[in-house]
């Protein structure tokens, strides 16, 4: 091709992205609402969001939490501020999505929007044909007030990748909390009292941490006489109680979940796939030879441990949780001999902490049955404001919360964050000041953190917070966050997941109890493993790795 037919062609593309717009990814928007723009509908920004009155119905998850949708504080306050009238349709309070897989299957129709009800990306694409969800792409560019501000202020690399299903569509308003206690759940607990008892130092290796062990169990800390000390422990479902996933951070990266691991040339790995994994097995395993690993772990739930936790008699060494206050709350006092265990270092130096980085979810969804689609994105858009997000957490100002002074001090004080908020109502309860948190939302570090401490020691986000900075910033440098994966893709890799995801974890317990040799079976694991797809299964994350980085 000659130059000047070059630049003729370039000529015509300007005009025509003059004469549309100059709108981002039009070739992808939805063809029902191509014209976004509704003169009915105020420019991003401004209050009200429409000039004359409608209504909308919104679809959200019934929850005892919630008193009543219709007088809800929450509510009034976005029907004043917006100049909408909400109605509401309560789907279950257990089971939402499966009822709306329902109504998907029989062709019902859907309220117009969706709220607080987590789609999954495998929904969206599969019902992409049909448009039952609307592409917010061109709603976002026109409308997007908020949602700017957001994808500005935000700590989490490569927001509009998350938020960009692999056909290039933008299904959601999310929900999103940079809270970085959350980001750090996955942590452990030593009897700071035992070990002082004992004459004994915090461990700082494996084999530091196997060594106090063996003295937990061997000489009596608990002065009772009897030989009922327990050494690791936690439970097979509470959050983040796997003793056995903070051990193996010390071999290899462990995620808690899927098990992938990302080295520094972003190529994707399965842990257990890796020599390493091997030799933490055989660490673990040995610990649990001895007794210094409690295995019960595997079949004891949360509640088993919460009951060994508030016994008369203490009898726990060390154990693995996210939210020590929730075992100990029949006894929090016991909670003062506890201190975090940091990251043991293993044979190679390695000792890492798990992270759970901040991710969006599905929060705030327009379905092709919405009259007034460019009025109902205003409102989601509006949730993400910094104004109401704050009021979707804690409620109304004055009596639900109130603004912190210059002398309160923040939880989260030993990692920078002042103190902005004054909780007054307690988080959980039974109230009609808000949605339980059931709607789009943004809040960014200094909200999520930026909670007032009420002073008590033995407050259990306090002592979450003052835990943080044994395990943050110890996570390797590359975290595998999101696959992207196109619905054929995805279907692939769902079914290979769900047979080698419990037949691994199922393996790897036999391994830690002994009932399979590390030495004389490991080959043969990997063999079976895979027999399953092993290797498909780690490609498919590769490609939606690639896709989701490639997307920055």
């Amino acid at each position: 091709m000659n130059k000047k037919i070059i630049a003729a062609v370039s000529c015509l593309c300007m005009v025509s992205m003059l004469f549309s717009g100059c709108k981002k990814n039009t070739s992808v928007s939805n063809e029902q609402h191509k014209d976004v723009v509704d003169s009915n509908v105020t420019k991003a920004g401004e209050f009200p969001v429409v000039k004359e009155k409608i209504t909308l119905t919104l679809g959200v998850p019934g929850t005892p939490k919630v008193q009543d949708y219709e007088t809800n504080a929450f509510t009034k306050y976005l029907e004043e501020k917006t100049g909408i009238d909400l109605k509401f349709y309560k789907f279950p309070a257990s089971g939402a999505m499966e009822k709306l897989n329902v109504m998907l299957g029989s062709n019902s129709e859907l309220p117009e929007v969706l709220i607080g009800i987590n789609v999954t990306e495998n929904t969206f694409l599969k019902y992409a044909d049909q448009e039952v969800f609307l592409d917010l792409t061109d709603y976002i560019d026109e409308y997007g007030y908020y949602y700017q501000q957001m994808l500005e202020k935000t700590l989490v690399e490569n927001l509009e990748g998350y938020l960009t299903s692999s056909n290039g569509k933008k299904y959601y308003m999310p929900y999103l909390v940079e809270q970085q206690g959350n980001q750090y759940g996955a942590k452990a607990w030593i009897n700071k009292k035992w070990l002082d008892k004992l004459n004994l130092k915090m461990p700082e290796t494996t084999e530091d941490f196997k060594n106090v062990m063996k003295a937990f169990k061997t000489q009596d800390p608990n002065g009772n006489g009897k030989a009922d000390e327990i050494g690791f422990t936690g439970s097979k479902d509470g959050w983040n109680e796997s003793p056995v996933n903070f051990l193996t951070n010390s071999f290899v990266y462990d995620d808690y979940s899927q098990k992938f691991t990302v080295d520094k040339n972003k190529k994707v790995g399965l842990a257990y796939l890796s020599p390493e994994y091997k030799s933490a097995m055989k660490y673990i395993s040995s610990m649990a030879k001895e007794g210094l690993l409690d295995i019960q772990y595997y079949t004891q739930d949360t509640k088993t441990l919460k009951s060994i936790a508030s016994s008369d008699e203490l009898v726990i060494g060390a154990f693995a949780s996210g939210s020590p206050d929730v075992l100990f709350a029949e006894n929090m006092e016991v909670l003062n001999d506890f201190v975090p265990l940091p990251p043991l270092k293993g044979p190679k130096n390695i000792a890492y902490a798990a992270k759970n980085p901040s991710k969006p979810k599905a929060a705030g969804i327009i379905t092709k049955y919405c009259k007034n689609p460019a009025a109902a994105f205003r409102l989601l858009d509006f949730m993400l404001s910094e104004e109401a997000s704050i009021f979707a957490r804690y409620g109304v100002e004055g009596k639900d919360w109130k603004k912190a002074s210059e002398n309160d001090k923040c939880i989260f004080e030993n990692i920078g964050v002042k103190a902005k908020i004054l909780q007054i109502l307690p988080y959980g309860s039974v109230q009609n000041s808000h949605w339980s948190q059931n709607n789009p939302q943004f809040r960014f570090k200094e909200i999520a953190d930026g909670m007032a401490w009420n002073g008590n020691t033995l407050d259990g986000e306090y002592i979450k917070a003052k835990a943080l900075t044994t395990y943050m910033g110890k996570e390797p440098e590359n975290v595998f966050t999101k696959a992207t994966l196109t619905l054929e893709e995805m279907n692939e890799f769902n079914e290979l997941a769900s047979s080698i995801s419990p037949y691994a974890s199922e393996n790897i317990s036999l391994f830690v109890s002994g009932n399979r040799d590390v030495d004389k079976e490991w080959d043969k694991f990997q063999k079976e493993l895979k027999t399953l797809g092993v290797d498909r299964y780690v490609e498919l994350a590769q490609i939606g790795y690639d896709r989701f980085i490639k997307s920055k």
